[in-house]
């Protein structure tokens, strides 16, 4: 059974691209398909980042009551 990758290394993988795209590797023929999976890591992150604020927020909400 394969382990999830965490935030953190969804968000090395996402610099990791975007460094492609800034370096001498870049090529034209390949930037397609490297945005898709730049954009995919991006939502990615961003639905967990909000998943854990919600879950803190009513952890928060818990102990200020």
């Amino acid at each position: 059974m394969s382990k999830k990758p965490s935030i953190d290394e969804k968000m090395n993988s996402l610099r990791e691209l975007v460094a492609w795209f800034e370096g001498e590797d870049f090529v034209l023929e390949q930037a397609g398909e490297k945005f898709t999976a730049a954009t995919k890591l991006a939502k990615e992150i961003e639905t967990e980042l909000s998943t854990l604020k919600n879950s803190v927020t009513v952890l928060k909400e818990k102990f200020d009551n």
